[in-house]
């Protein structure tokens, strides 16, 4: 609505680089006010990424705005989301290789945080067809990253059969990658796949080839689709499911909610069900709204049964059994020790403890997340996106859409967590696809040539700019993290057999630990404790090793 005024008091084009302006002052106050020595205690990697980065990528963003405003008069850009619109499939082949070579170079193929490390051990576990790894149980200890017991994995003290905590349904996705031996090729085309699948939304609910094309290019343009698209992080696929599944439901019959249930049924398993759950209330209470049949919802829970049944229940008995496995009483009279709790206690835990009324630590964070929405999306995505919801909310499905967009934002104040590590804001990025939508429904309401040639040259600009402003930044990163060890700097060398040892007291370097479920690879990583338990753990399981550097970093022993 308050677009709307601004929009006829002056002319569009100004509107959109004054509400630009606007939002980059307030997201600059937000920087200033957040990152200003971590007053509000967020873990250490989320405050870094939004102190650091955020900033140059704020700025960027109202550069390339202004930029855009003075080539308001030039149609040349208009080009690109012509293509767009009438060729998706051309535009998803061709980003395809450009996204696995970022996913090999920028992102050096490297899972940086434990949700991702968690996730390729089990693909990779499944591409060996098993439902763990398989570790000696003595070293477990010493294999795995040195976080609390069930966090991110769960091992067996009697057999050392290891497997990811969270529900598989992402790791199945990436295991015919990870058979393949090219697991970091999944995201990429997940995320290629998106692109046409959000030209096929977008044209149904607008009927404009135009609107599809805006579509395709912002949510390509957007730095937090193209970084998570290089990752090993689930989102991608989180994004894609929940747009499918809206696509499906938006003319509800029974084989079409079946087909959304199945879908539906993949999101919900991913990794937790937390960002389907939250998108997919919207749609469960717009079709009770709509008097949808009985049969649409019989098919839509039909859908749901198998993964709930398999990748979800069967899953967790799965971890409840590998949890509750103990190991042999090392010594008479010893009473020995469950390693995690069972699953009851899980579930109590989960109920108890994962939802809670905000505190004024968690209002921070999601304004901080606000923020990330901002300077991680393409230049004026956000101010068109509200704009579209303004000027299109009568098309179908643009009313439940927006709603899941905001159901998915505000549900995640009742989690007690700030996201931690992740490229702009994680928790947002299953419902990302809305806001491109959006925009590209008001580029074709708002028939005013200047603005859509700014708004044409601004996506144009950021699609380059402000994509490699975060490619350089995420490269950086992840060099400057891979050297506090300087091993894993460089390749293993697949001809020399290598053991790493890491202090975990490093910046995030007990994420650092990582390893073949099976023990394959040429490196093998383990938990520094101190030189002489190193010495001793290789002279009795390593003997034909020898120490070849060593630092406050650890310790590099070679075959």
């Amino acid at each position: 609505m308050v677009t709307n005024v601004a929009a006829r008091r002056i002319p569009p084009a100004l509107a959109l680089l004054l509400w630009c302006a606007l939002a980059t002052a307030l997201v600059q106050v937000v920087l200033g006010r957040l990152g200003a020595g971590n007053p509000h205690g967020f873990t250490l990697i989320f405050w870094q990424l939004l102190s650091a980065f955020d900033t140059h990528g704020n700025l960027l963003l109202a550069a390339l705005a202004v930029a855009a405003f003075l080539l308001r008069r030039h149609a040349g850009a208009l080009a690109l989301v012509r293509y767009c619109g009438d060729h998706p499939w051309h535009v998803a082949v061709a980003v395809l290789p450009l996204l696995c070579l970022g996913s090999l170079t920028a992102y050096r193929a490297y899972p940086l945080a434990l949700d991702e490390y968690t996730a390729l051990f089990q693909a990779q576990a499944f591409a060996g067809g098993r439902l763990g790894g398989q570790f000696p149980p003595e070293l477990l200890d010493s294999l795995l990253p040195r976080v609390p017991a069930g966090y991110f994995f769960i091992a067996s003290r009697a057999t050392g059969e290891v497997s990811g905590s969270y529900w598989p349904g992402f790791s199945l996705l990436v295991a015919p990658f990870a058979w393949l031996g090219i697991p970091w090729a999944a995201n990429p085309v997940i995320s290629a796949l998106t692109l046409p699948a959000l030209h096929r939304l977008a044209l149904a609910i607008s009927g404009s080839r135009e609107a599809a094309g805006w579509a395709v290019l912002f949510l390509l343009a957007s730095p937090v689709f193209v970084v998570s698209a290089l990752s090993y992080y689930s989102m991608p696929a989180h994004l894609l499911c929940n747009l499918l599944y809206a696509s499906l439901l938006l003319r509800p019959t029974a084989g079409r909610a079946l087909l959304a249930g199945l879908v539906g049924g993949l999101a919900l398993t991913l990794h937790n069900p937390a960002p389907h759950l939250l998108f997919c209330v919207a749609f469960i209470g717009w079709l009770f709204v709509r008097r949808a049949s009985f049969a649409v919802f019989v098919a839509l829970a039909a859908g749901y049964l198998p993964a709930v049944a398999i990748l979800g229940y069967a899953w967790s008995q799965h971890l409840a059994a590998l949890g509750a496995s103990i190991a042999p009483s090392p010594a008479a009279g010893q009473q020995p020790e469950a390693v995690i709790p069972t699953l009851m206690d899980r579930i109590r835990a989960m109920a108890t403890g994962t939802l809670s009324w905000p505190t004024a630590r968690i209002l921070e964070a999601r304004l901080a997340g606000l923020s990330k929405a901002w300077t991680w999306g393409a230049t004026g995505l956000l101010v068109l996106a509200a704009w579209g919801m303004a000027v299109a909310r009568e098309l179908p499905g643009v009313k439940v859409l927006g709603a899941a967009l905001a159901i998915t934002f505000f549900g995640y104040f009742l989690v007690p967590l700030e996201q931690g590590h992740g490229w702009g804001y994680r928790y947002l990025h299953s419902a990302w696809f809305v806001l491109p939508l959006l925009a590209g429904l008001c580029l074709v309401r708002v028939q005013d040539k200047e603005m859509q040639y700014m708004a044409a040259w601004a996506v144009a600009l950021s699609l380059v700019l402000a994509n490699g402003l975060r490619l350089v930044q995420v490269d950086g990163f992840i060099a400057r993290h891979l050297g506090q060890v300087p091993p894993l700097a460089r390749a293993a060398d697949p001809a020399r057999a290598e053991i790493v040892f890491i202090d975990p007291r490093g910046f995030y370097t007990r994420d650092m630990v990582h390893n073949d479920p099976f023990l394959r690879d040429a490196r093998i990583t383990m938990v520094y404790d101190g030189s002489d338990k190193a010495a001793a753990l290789m002279a009795q399981r390593f003997p034909a090793y020898t120490k070849r550097a060593e630092g406050k970093w650890g310790e590099l022993w070679t075959k």
